[in-house]
């Protein structure tokens, strides 16, 4: 096993699964993951019911997770935990049915267009900027899938680029929440419910629970931006490189039945031994279910890579990427030359941020309205 745990765990015997009941300040569990996880709740919100669930060994010792209060089974508790009462269950109860409801988005293929325009627009800016700033092109590097961490001198690049269109900060949330736990809060909803309204995704989720998803750095228009540049730069890379597709690799454990999910953002990795480490494929598993698959994936819809992003050669070694699961013939489309010409006659462009924004707006009332 890659990752850190115990050799002799503590057994299931002495703690029951987690209700509502066990929601209360400094109970102690584990998470029901296959090493289990140990921590404790925190603290408990409840304008949003969620917790904070506060590890307390293994790589993320010391950090934290935000939870919704509905996904208390997912732990455990120690036996002849506090409880709280039955009248506090009743409200914290009739509070959540607030947020079980389903927020839908799925793919505007007009949207979708416009949005692959935009893409290509500041892939010009991208390519530019690498080739004046970059250090990793000047020399002339190339990327091996088979290392187990990225290239330093291209993640400085990375930094400096989104620097330079003050993305940064956005850049550090984002890569720090995905190797923390992309479920843990809402920073990655957010992302994933602006991609579904640019086109790129699917999202059916339910609704956000906290007020403030969308203010600050987190505004879309803001977080609109940061996806084009960044998708924008890491497919510049690869092109600048020549190389038009990866091979990657996906494992998977459950507990549960396989069933049909959206097309939405997921992880994978350069490794086959990682994959393999998350799929426990043998006769005595207690999984329900697993799977292992190699396949090749085009750069149009690359994320994030361990190449490029810095914080996922910190505490975990997973030569990991963040992919898209849309539709791969969709994915890998890129825009004709017969647009790109049309365009140039005029000597317009393609499209303004203006006019997207026109575009993004029925998705964004929709949204707001759920």
């Amino acid at each position: 096993m890659m990752h850190e745990h115990h050799k002799m765990p503590e057994s299931d015997d002495n703690f029951e699964n987690g209700t509502l009941y066990h929601l209360v300040v400094n109970n102690e569990g584990r998470v029901l993951d296959g090493r289990r996880t140990p921590g404790f709740i925190e603290s408990y919100d409840e304008e949003s019911e969620m917790f904070i669930w506060r590890i307390t060994d293994f790589e993320d010792k010391g950090r934290r997770w935000e939870v919704p209060v509905d996904e208390i089974g997912n732990y455990q508790f120690r036996k002849n935990s506090k409880l709280l009462s039955a009248e506090e269950i009743e409200r914290m109860s009739k509070h959540c049915l607030e947020f079980q409801h389903i927020l839908t988005i799925e793919k505007n293929d007009e949207i979708y267009q416009q949005t692959l325009i935009l893409i290509q627009e500041r892939k010009e800016y991208a390519k530019k900027w690498l080739k004046e700033n970059s250090v990793f092109v000047k020399n002339r590097k190339e990327l091996d899938f088979s290392v187990q961490v990225g290239d330093s001198d291209l993640q400085n690049d990375l930094k400096e680029y989104m620097k330079s269109l003050n993305l940064y900060e956005l850049e550090l949330k984002t890569a720090n929440q995905y190797l923390l736990n992309p479920q843990s809060g809402e920073w990655i909803k957010g992302l994933k419910i602006v991609m579904a309204e640019m086109g790129l995704i699917d999202f059916k989720e339910r609704i956000p629970r906290t007020k403030d998803i969308f203010l600050g750095i987190g505004e879309k228009s803001i977080r609109r931006n940061y996806i084009i540049s960044r998708l924008a730069f890491v497919q510049s890379i690869f092109e600048i490189l020549g190389i038009e597709e990866v091979p990657l690799y996906r494992g998977m454990s459950s507990c549960i039945n396989l069933f049909e999910t959206p097309s939405t953002l997921v992880s994978a990795t350069f490794s086959a031994d990682t994959a393999k480490d998350f799929a426990s494929i043998n006769d005595d598993s207690a999984y329900r279910s697993a799977y292992f698959v190699k396949f090749m994936y085009p750069i149009a819809n690359l994320f994030m890579t361990f190449f490029e992003t810095e914080q996922f050669n910190e505490r975990y070694k997973e030569q990991e990427a963040i992919i898209s699961l849309e539709d791969l013939e969709k994915a890998s489309a890129t825009i004709s030359d017969e647009q790109l010409l049309a365009y140039e006659d005029t000597g317009e462009e393609p499209i303004s941020i203006q006019e997207l924004e026109q575009l993004y707006k029925t998705a964004d009332e929709s949204t707001d309205d759920a």
